[in-house]
This record gives C-alpha cells, sequence and structure tokens, in this order.
C-alpha cells in the first residue's frame, strides 16, 4: 500500500452548504477548493442529521452497517419510554451500556489509526453525542477528544483539562452566532493540538454555520458574518500547517456533514394521524398505538407489528398532501414491503433499529426569502423557528456537502463531478497514509481523489406511486454502494 500521506488534517464546518462557498465570503475555502480536489457532487446519508453523518463519516458505513439510524429514534430496551437522544451523554451511556460498548457496531477511523499506531486528536464544538460519535473508541485507544462545552461532553476529560490550564475556560454563547466559540476552538487546534500534540490525524469540528442556519436563517446577515468567522478560522489553520515541519507531508480535508433548506411551514404530524384514527404520540404511554419522532423527518412504528395497520399507517401518510416521501423495509424481493414506498436499501438505513416507517416532509427547489434555493416543511418540536433552516431529509440542498482535498498526494485538478459521500472520506484519508481500513468500512476511497481508475457508475431514477402519489429517488449506482442524490414526491 503506498503512502501519500504521513499526516493528515480535517476540518468540518458543521451544516455548510456548498453554493455558499465564494471567493467573497470563503476565500480561504475557495481557494483551497479550486487548488485541490473539489468534489462537487458530494453527498451526506440519509437520515442526512449531525449524529448519523457524523457516525457515517468516522466509520466509512451507512447507518445500515454502524446502526446509528436518526439524531433520536425509539429503542425501547435501552429507553422504555421516550427516543433515545443521541446527543445526550447519558442517553449514550445507557446504550452502551446495553450493547456492551457496541452501540456503534462498525469501527471507525480512529480505531483503524490506533491498531496503525498512529494518533489521532480531535477538537469539537458541538454536542455530546457528535463528540462521541466522531470517535467513539477514543478513551480504549487512548486517543484525544476535546469538547468546547466541557469535561462530561468527552470520554477523555483529561483532554479538556489540559486545554483549560492552558487557554482558560472555553466562552459559553447564549443562541447563535458562535463566534468565540469558533475562534477558542481554532486555538486550540493551532497552538495546542498541531503545534504540541502533534498526532498524525488532527480533527476540528466547528458547530457553525448549522447553529446560524436553524435560528437565524440560511441566507441572514449572522449567517453570512459566521460563515466568514469559521472560513477565517481555516485559514488560520491553513497557516499553522503550511508554516509548520511536516507541510509537505499532510494531507487536508474541508468538509460539511450535510446541507440544509429553509422551514416555510410547520405541520403536526402526530396530530393528523390521531385525526385520522391513529393513536400518535412522540413517548410511550398508555394506549399508544405509532411512536413518531419530531423534524422534517419522523421515523414511525407501531408500538405492536401489525402487517395490515402498518400498510394503512403508510397509505394514510401517503394520501396527506405533505408528504414528500415514505420508505419503507425492504420485501421478499428486494423492493419495498408496502406499496407505494421505496425500500430502505436503496438509502442505507435496513438496520433492525430502523423504524417500521421513515416519512419526509414535503420540499421543494423553491427559493427562500434570501433566494437559496430548497424549502420544505417540518413538523416543529425541535426548537427551530419557521424560516429557519433544517436537515435530515432528501432534498438536494441539504444531501449536497462542501467536501475538498488539499495538501499531499493531491494534485490541482479544481472541480469533479464524480459522485460520492460521507462514507468514502475516511477511506480515502487512509488509504493516502497507507492503512488498512475495517471491514466494517463499506466506503471506498475516492479515486478521483486517490489518482485510481474509477469505478463504473450509473446514474438511475427509481418511482414509485399508489393511488395518486408518486415519488422519486434519484441515485449513482457503483459497484457495491448507492450514492443518493436527492429525493421527493412528484407534484
Amino acid at each position: 500500500m503506498s503512502i501519500q500521506a504521513r499526516k493528515a488534517v480535517i476540518c468540518v464546518f458543521d451544516g455548510l452548504r456548498p453554493d455558499m462557498v465564494s471567493k467573497e465570503t470563503t476565500p480561504n475555502l475557495w481557494r483551497f477548493a479550486a487548488d485541490g480536489a473539489w468534489l462537487r457532487q458530494a453527498r451526506s446519508v440519509f437520515p442526512s442529521m449531525t449524529r448519523v453523518a457524523t457516525t457515517s463519516f468516522a466509520t466509512g458505513s451507512k447507518p445500515q452497517t454502524h446502526g446509528v439510524v436518526n439524531n433520536a429514534f425509539f429503542h425501547r430496551p435501552v429507553i422504555a419510554d421516550t427516543a433515545l437522544d443521541t446527543s445526550r451523554a447519558d442517553h449514550l451511556a445507557l446504550a452502551e451500556k446495553f450493547h456492551e460498548g457496541r452501540f456503534v457496531e462498525a469501527a471507525g477511523l480512529g480505531c483503524a489509526l490506533a491498531k496503525a499506531g498512529k494518533s489521532f486528536c480531535v477538537v469539537h464544538s458541538g454536542s455530546a453525542g457528535s463528540a462521541y460519535l466522531v470517535n467513539h473508541r477514543a478513551s480504549h485507544n487512548g486517543q484525544w477528544t476535546f469538547s468546547i462545552h466541557g469535561r462530561e461532553f468527552t470520554r477523555t476529560p483529561g483532554a479538556v483539562d489540559e486545554v483549560i490550564e492552558r487557554f482558560g475556560p472555553p466562552p459559553r454563547s447564549n443562541g447563535a452566532p458562535k463566534f468565540q466559540e469558533a475562534d477558542y476552538a481554532t486555538r486550540v487546534m493551532t497552538d495546542h493540538v498541531l503545534a504540541r500534540l502533534q498526532p498524525d490525524v488532527a480533527l476540528i469540528w466547528f458547530s457553525e454555520p448549522d447553529t446560524s442556519y436553524h435560528y437565524r436563517r440560511i441566507g441572514s446577515r449572522d449567517s453570512l458574518d459566521v460563515t466568514r468567522k469559521v472560513d477565517a478560522c481555516f485559514g488560520s489553520i491553513l497557516d499553522a500547517i503550511y508554516s509548520g515541519p511536516d507541510a509537505a507531508d499532510t494531507l487536508v480535508v474541508a468538509m460539511s456533514d450535510h446541507g440544509q433548506i429553509s422551514m416555510t411551514g410547520e405541520f403536526d404530524l402526530i396530530g393528523a394521524l390521531k385525526e385520522r384514527g391513529f393513536k400518535a404520540t412522540d413517548r410511550m404511554e398508555e394506549g399508544a398505538e405509532v411512536l413518531a419522532t419530531h423534524g422534517s423527518v419522523s421515523g414511525l412504528s407501531l408500538v405492536n407489528p401489525d402487517a395490515i395497520r402498518l400498510q394503512d399507517l403508510a397509505a394514510t401518510l401517503m394520501h396527506m398532501p405533505q408528504t414528500g416521501m415514505v420508505f419503507s423495509r425492504d420485501g421478499e424481493n428486494g423492493d419495498a414491503a408496502i406499496a407505494g414506498t421505496l425500500a430502505y436499501s436503496l438509502i442505507g438505513i435496513d438496520h433492525p433499529r430502523a423504524p417500521d416507517l421513515f416519512w419526509i416532509a414535503l420540499s421543494s427547489a423553491a427559493p427562500d426569502l434570501s433566494g437559496a434555493p430548497g424549502t420544505g416543511l417540518f413538523t416543529g418540536g425541535v426548537g427551530v423557528p419557521i424560516g429557519g433552516g433544517m436537515h435530515g431529509g432528501l432534498n438536494p440542498h441539504e444531501l449536497n456537502t462542501m467536501l475538498a482535498f488539499g495538501g499531499a498526494g493531491i494534485e490541482s485538478v479544481g472541480q469533479i463531478d464524480d459522485a460520492t459521500d460521507l462514507t468514502a472520506i475516511a477511506p480515502t484519508v487512509l488509504a493516502m497514509m497507507g492503512v488498512a481500513a475495517p471491514d466494517t468500512m463499506t466506503g471506498k476511497p475516492i479515486a478521483a481523489v486517490t489518482g485510481q481508475a474509477r469505478p463504473r457508475s450509473t446514474r438511475r431514477r427509481i418511482e414509485a406511486e399508489f393511488n395518486g402519489f408518486r415519488q422519486s429517488l434519484d441515485i449513482v449506482e457503483l459497484e457495491n454502494s448507492n450514492i443518493v442524490l436527492g429525493g421527493g414526491r412528484e407534484v
């Protein structure tokens, strides 16, 4: 296995839409991407939620392999009365205890590096769940994860202690934008991780612009300003790399985990199901029939399995004008088990923990108030105001991600139109460093980046229809996987 890079630095900009990357707003990202290899058709996974995306990136696999099937999902053997919330450290601790350390069922980037005797450090400014899932075996492998939120937000609290001793306590912003957090995390990355710890692989995860997209709107002044801020932070990280002793040997990755679209309306899905005769709820209670999660995507499960009742539930969802897409488990012939729905395997969500159905709210490419394409509905219940951004579904503007490679081993090829997704990033980094990928890492190195022969690919549109409801899914078929480009209701 050839070695093209001895070290790697990965910079993640949570929620950054690639169409928000420009010479004017993000000059550092723009120049880096234009001078390197910029994957313009990069995609997230389904559901396009942060903790699902984090786990898929880290393990190089989709939820069908790693088992984290939503940001919050019903997993009643672990938490009986409500959804397991993967942002919460206490919920994750319960899940890990129940699964005897195998809640995440795939080995991650950190595991591969540890096996090869290489070090891995993470600077994280997101939730406890994201900080954990980006390297879920950090403590076991003797690796280092710093969370800007404090000791209880990481499995390696000593990292927080040493950072606070040197830099003082992290800032605490109320809401968005999070300018100070971005500056603090960058300083930890440049002055401590890169300068002192000097790991083989370093990762920084910015919580912006995702937070501002959610609460200040995607195209707002606040969102643009904080995007400029994290771009400036990226510039500082590049300066630290290129002025250091390992500049010629360091691979750099700039990426986001998903995009966002703007919410134009709220739809009470649970209330609508109750009106149609289903005893739906978001928590286990007496008489509950259907358990449902909130957001622009909802996972729905029957409390008591009943194939006929599940078909009725799916038909009811497809009859609603607020429905964008409906997915169900695979049937015996490989198609969806329920007429009119699309199969879980097409989107890599066919795991035993997945709900009986996934419902996606209606969305379109229509512009929002700032002119950015991509608008849709959501159920509410997640704290985001109407007009704010959301993600989770299959609208191309929430699926399309920022992804660019530069530095060691990367030819200056500019924009590349090859389809890829989050599961290919870790395998690409490992391949460039000459490190073997775990068997569970089903994503493959990006040939256009590593210089290998490009695999054959076929673009397909898959359609399903039931009583006037029509939906379609656009995918690119590779040798052993699908890249989901987008999907929606045909209107």
